[in-house]
C-alpha cells in the first residue's frame, strides 16, 4: 500500500510538473546542454523563458549557455535579467558586471561593481573590489591630469583646448561625475555650437542629474539639426508627442541659431493664430539670416494682415495652413499626419505641385510606393523645374528608372618610387535605352579616359613605365551594373589613341577592351563626417585589360585610421595596406605594400576635392625577370576630384 501511495505521489508531481508553461522546453534545453548542442540548448532555453519569464535560475543558464556560444552581449543580458530576478545572487551580478565591461558598457560594469563591493559575502566583496578599483583608478587619474592640463592653460575656452573638454568631459561621465560632466560638455556646446550630437550627449547627462526640462529641450533642438544623422537619433528618443509653444522656447534657449526650430515654432504660432509671437519668431529669424526670402515673404504678409480686416481671404489661408502643417508633420517623420494635411492642401489648391511632391514623400515614409509612385508622376510635369528634377529623380529610384548623367573623375598623382608624375581621368556619359527591363540593371555609357605621365614624353623614356601609363586617350563604349551591395562589375571596348608621336611601341591607335568588378565599403567616420572618429575603407577590385597580353590585375586596398575636425578643416590620419597581383605574374603587378598616410579637405577646396599623401614601404612578390631592387619606397601625392551630374 504504502509503495502504490509513492508511486502515485511520483507520478502526479510529474503530471504537474507537465503542466507547468515551459517545463517541457527547458527539460530539453538541459537535455541538449548535457549534449554539448548550444545552438538547440539556447532556441529551447528562450522558448521556455518566453512561458517562464520569472524564472532566474533558467536565464543564468542560458547566460552560460551563451558565453559557451561565445554570444557575450546576449549572456550579459541574461545574468542582468537573473540577478534583477534574484537580488541575493551575487555571482550572476558579478558575472554580468564583467560581461559589460566587456561590452563596451563601462558605466553599468562600474555601478554594479561599486554596488557589490559593499556586499555581505566576503569573496563577492574582494572580487568586486578589485574590479572596482581597475576601472576607477585610471578614470579619476584621467580626470586629475584633464584638470590640471585645463588649469594651466592660458584661456581654457579657446577653441584649441576643445579636445581637453571633451576627454574630461567623457571621463566624468564614465565615473558618474555627472554634473562636472555636463559642464564640461557645455563648454564643448560652445566652443563647437554646430556640432548637433553634443545636444543628445547633453540631453543624456541632464536627464540623469534631474534636469529633464534641459533634456527635452536639447533633444528638440537636435531633432531640427542640420545633420540627418542627429536629428533622426534625437526623433528616436522623444516619442510622438508633438511638442508645446514652451518647449520650443526653451529649445531656442539652448540652441538660440537653430533657424529650423524658431521656423517651425512661428508656425506654430501661426496656425494657433498667434500672430504676434509668430512675427517675433520671423524677425528673429531675418536678425540671423537676412537673406532668408521665406521668412521676409512671411513677415511682410503677417504685416499685411494686422491692417486688413479679418474677412480677408479666408480659404487661401486654410490651405497655407494645412500645407504647413502637412510639411511639419513630414519633416518630423509622422506620414499619416502628413498625408492627411497634404491630401487637404491638394484639394484647396489642386495645381500646387510641391505639395504633389510632398505627398509622394510623405506616402514613401509611410512605405506605400504605389500610392508614392501617382504623387511623383504627377510632380514630374510641374512647370517649376526644382519639383520636376526632385520628383523625377524620386520616381526613378522607386522604379528603377535612370536617366543620362554626366560622371568625371581626375586623379594627378607623383610618385617618388618611379620619380614620376601621373595623371589618371575620366568623362563619361550615360544614356538611357529604350528596353525598361534592361535599364533597371545595367547603365550603357560612352567614355573617354587619359591615362598619361611626365617621363614618358621623353624618348629615352618611352617604354620605362607603359604599364603605369599607356599615354592615350582611349575611347570607348561600355555597359556597367547597378550597384549591389557594394559590388558592380563593367565591360568596355574602345579605341586607345596615343598622343605621344615618337613613341613606337605601339600603334597611333590599338583595340582595347578591358572590364571587370569591385567592391567598395567604408565604416566609421569617413572624411567629411561631422564628428571625428576611427574609419576603416576598403577598394577590392579585379581588372581585365587587354593591351597587357590579356591580363587580369587584382588589388585589394585598405585604409584604417582617425577622421579629425578642425573648425572647418577636415583630415585624416592613416594607415595603408595594399595587395597587387596578376594572372600573367609580371613583376611589377605583384607587390604588397605598407606604410602611413594621411587625407585632407580644406573647406575652401570643392566638395569633392582632397588631397592624400602616403608614405609606403613596398616589396615585390615575384622578383623573376625584374630589374628593379625587391624592396622599394615610395612617397605618393594625389589630388582627387569627382563628380556626377
Amino acid at each position: 500500500m504504502l509503495r502504490k501511495v509513492i508511486l502515485g505521489g511520483f507520478l502526479c508531481a510529474a503530471l504537474l510538473a507537465a503542466q507547468t508553461p515551459g517545463a517541457d522546453e527547458l527539460n530539453r534545453a538541459y537535455q541538449a546542454l548535457g549534449e554539448k548542442d548550444y545552438d538547440r540548448a539556447i532556441v529551447l532555453f528562450r522558448k521556455g523563458l518566453a512561458l517562464q519569464p520569472q524564472n532566474a535560475a533558467a536565464h543564468k543558464d542560458l547566460a552560460y549557455t551563451l558565453l559557451k556560444a561565445g554570444e557575450n552581449a546576449g549572456a550579459r543580458d541574461e545574468f542582468a535579467a537573473a540577478a534583477r530576478l534574484n537580488p541575493r545572487d551575487d555571482t550572476a551580478a558579478l558575472e554580468y558586471a564583467f560581461l559589460a565591461y566587456e561590452t563596451k558598457e563601462p558605466v553599468e560594469a562600474r555601478r554594479t561593481f561599486d554596488r557589490l563591493r559593499r556586499s555581505a559575502n566576503p569573496a563577492t566583496r574582494a572580487t568586486a573590489e578589485q574590479a572596482f578599483q581597475n576601472i576607477d583608478q585610471p578614470l579619476a587619474a584621467g580626470i586629475a591630469r584633464w584638470k590640471d592640463a585645463l588649469a594651466r592653460a592660458a584661456n581654457p575656452n579657446e577653441l584649441p583646448m576643445y579636445s581637453a573638454h571633451w576627454e574630461l568631459a567623457q571621463l566624468a561621465e564614465l565615473r558618474d561625475e555627472l554634473p562636472l560632466a555636463a559642464e564640461q560638455y557645455e563648454i564643448c556646446r560652445r566652443l563647437k555650437p554646430q556640432n548637433g550630437e553634443l545636444l543628445i550627449i547633453l540631453a543624456r547627462v541632464w536627464a540623469q542629474i534631474g534636469r529633464a526640462e534641459d533634456a527635452h529641450a536639447a533633444l528638440l533642438a537636435a531633432s531640427r539639426s542640420r545633420d540627418s544623422r542627429t536629428a533622426e537619433l534625437a526623433l528616436e528618443q522623444m516619442g510622438t508627442r508633438y511638442p508645446y509653444p514652451y518647449e520650443f522656447a526653451n529649445a531656442i534657449r539652448i540652441d538660440p541659431d537653430n533657424l529650423a526650430l524658431r521656423r517651425e515654432l512661428a508656425y506654430l504660432y501661426l496656425a494657433m493664430n498667434e500672430k504676434r509671437e509668430a512675427i517675433q519668431q520671423f524677425e528673429s529669424i531675418l536678425e540671423l539670416n537676412p537673406h532668408d526670402a521665406a521668412a521676409r515673404s512671411q513677415l511682410d504678409a503677417l504685416r499685411g494682415f494686422q491692417t486688413r480686416s479679418v474677412q480677408s481671404a479666408p480659404a487661401p489661408q486654410a490651405a497655407v495652413d494645412a500645407k504647413t502643417m502637412g510639411n511639419k508633420s513630414l519633416a518630423l517623420g509622422y506620414s499619416n499626419d502628413a498625408i492627411r494635411y497634404l491630401r487637404q492642401a491638394h484639394e484647396q489648391d489642386p495645381s500646387d505641385a510641391d505639395v504633389m511632391l510632398k505627398l509622394g514623400w510623405a506616402y514613401n515614409l509611410a512605405k506605400d510606393d504605389a500610392d508614392a509612385l501617382v504623387w511623383f508622376k504627377a510632380a514630374r510635369q510641374a512647370d517649376d523645374n526644382t519639383i520636376a528634377a526632385q520628383a523625377t529623380k524620386a520616381y526613378r529610384n522607386l522604379t528603377g528608372e535612370t536617366g543620362p548623367q554626366t560622371t568625371i573623375w581626375a586623379l594627378p598623382m607623383y610618385s617618388s618610387r618611379w620619380n614620376d608624375l601621373f595623371a589618371y581621368g575620366q568623362a563619361k556619359q550615360s544614356f538611357a535605352l529604350p528596353w525598361d527591363s534592361l535599364d533597371k540593371w545595367f547603365s550603357f555609357y560612352i567614355s573617354t579616359r587619359f591615362i598619361g605621365d611626365v617621363k614618358s614624353s621623353l624618348p629615352e623614356h618611352s617604354v620605362d613605365a607603359q604599364y603605369l601609363s599607356e599615354s592615350s586617350f582611349i575611347f570607348g563604349i561600355g555597359v556597367n551594373t547597378r550597384i549591389w551591395h557594394h559590388f558592380m562589375g563593367w565591360l568596355e571596348a574602345g579605341e586607345a589613341v596615343k598622343y605621344l608621336p615618337d613613341r613606337h611601341d605601339i600603334g597611333t591607335a590599338i583595340p582595347d577592351y578591358r572590364g571587370g568588378i569591385n567592391y567598395t565599403k567604408g565604416f566609421g567616420q569617413l572624411l567629411g563626417s561631422e564628428t571625428p572618429g576611427f574609419f576603416y575603407e576598403t577598394v577590392d577590385e579585379a581588372i581585365y585589360v587587354s593591351r597587357f597580353q590579356k591580363d587580369w590585375l587584382f588589388y585589394s586596398r585598405h585604409r584604417a585610421g582617425r577622421s579629425f575636425n578642425v573648425g572647418r578643416e577636415n583630415a585624416q590620419l592613416l594607415w595603408n595596406a595594399n595587395y597587387v597581383r596578376d594572372s600573367q605574374n609580371q613583376y611589377w603587378a605583384n607587390s604588397i605594400e605598407f606604410g602611413p598616410g594621411f587625407k585632407l579637405h580644406m573647406h575652401w577646396m570643392p566638395r569633392n576635392v582632397y588631397f592624400a599623401a602616403d608614405f609606403l614601404r613596398g616589396a615585390y612578390t615575384n622578383n623573376l625577370y625584374n630589374p628593379r631592387r625587391p624592396n622599394y619606397n615610395d612617397i605618393r601625392l594625389s589630388f582627387w576630384y569627382a563628380v556626377t551630374k
